[in-house]
Formats: structure tokens, sequence, C-alpha cells
């Protein structure tokens, strides 16, 4: 491995006179594709069953929402903390921070969602939506290798603040999993 990383390093190599070699190293995971003027994509997500197709891009096309992904439905970290701020914080959302709805995304199936949203709180304002195939969070370039952890790819961690159908601000958690930049408390002082 150290040899490849070599022979890598030697093919990326700048040579000038008073420059130093650099290296150009390799990450699993590409780089964070959604950024503010994106538009939601058009990619079918499902809400009650696999028959409940629901078109995010019409349902974000008036108004202020925020998006929030997460790598997997009963993981600790989404169950403990990140989900249940937003389930919380919804009514400061809603009222004082005019939200119109804050969906919960992940690449889990629709039963599990749907089960995790009766665990954690499921309302008017608060959905959980199932991409069972990551085609819309690949979409938004928000996919990463977790096999390590889940055995597949999923959703990195993150929040999307979507207005009138268009990303006008996004917090990506730069490690994929880690909960920081997209707490909810974080979030909603930033609106």
């Amino acid at each position: 491995m150290a040899s490849t990383i070599s022979l890598l390093c030697a093919r990326n190599t700048i040579r000038a006179p008073t420059a130093r070699p650099r290296c150009r190293m390799f990450h699993a995971s590409g780089a964070s594709k959604v950024v503010a003027g994106d538009k939601v994509p058009t990619v079918p997500l499902y809400g009650s069953s696999p028959g409940d197709e629901v078109d995010l891009a019409a349902l974000t096309k008036r108004g202020k929402s925020i998006l929030v992904f997460v790598p997997g439905a009963f993981s600790p970290g989404c169950s403990a903390r990140h989900v249940p701020g937003y389930v919380s914080l919804a009514p400061i959302f809603t009222s004082k921070k005019g939200v119109s709805g804050i969906y919960i995304i992940s690449g889990n199936d629709t039963f599990v969602m749907n089960a995790w949203g009766k665990e954690l709180g499921a309302s008017n304002q608060v959905k959980y939506l199932a991409d069972p195939s990551l085609k819309f969070i690949s979409a938004l370039g928000l996919d990463f290798d977790a096999t390590k952890f889940f055995g597949n790819k999923r959703s990195k961690r993150a929040a999307v603040l979507v207005e009138d159908g268009t990303v006008t601000k996004t917090w990506i958690e730069p490690d994929n999993t880690g909960i920081s930049i997209s707490e909810a408390k974080n979030v909603i002082e930033e609106l």
C-alpha cells in the first residue's frame, strides 16, 4: 500500500525549482455537491408505504423547508440527538422562523422510517421520508460509503434549507456522521 501511494504521489508531484513536492490524496467519499442555488431534485421519495410516492420538489416549491439527512434510522446519534432536536424545536422552526415543513430523509425503507417516526414523533411539521435506493440523496451529492458502519452506502448527516424550491443554505457534517454543524440548535440560530 505504501509503495502504491508513493507511486501515485510521484506521478502527481509538481517539479519546480523552489516548489516542494505535493501529493494529492484520495478520499473515500467525494465532495458534497449540494450548494446554495441548487434546485430540489424531482426524484421520488416514499412516505408511509412503498406505494406512497412523495415529490419533495413539489412540496418545497413554495415557502421555507428544512431537509434533514441522516445516515440511518434507529442509529444511536440519529435517534438520541440529531432528529429529536428537530422534533422538539419544530414549533419554533414553524412559528418563529417561518418553516412550513421539516423532512427527515434516510436511505432506509418506508417501514423502518414509519416505525422510527412513530417512536420519535411525526407531526404535520415533521415528516419521515425513505430513499431506499439513495437516488434522491445521491442527486444532491450527499451519499458516502458507510460499509464499515451500515454495510452499504448511506446519507451524510446534513441539513439543507430550501426556499421556494431552491437550496439557500447547507449544514453538512465534514466527517459525514458527526453531529455538530447540522444539529437543530445550530440550524435554528442561523435562520
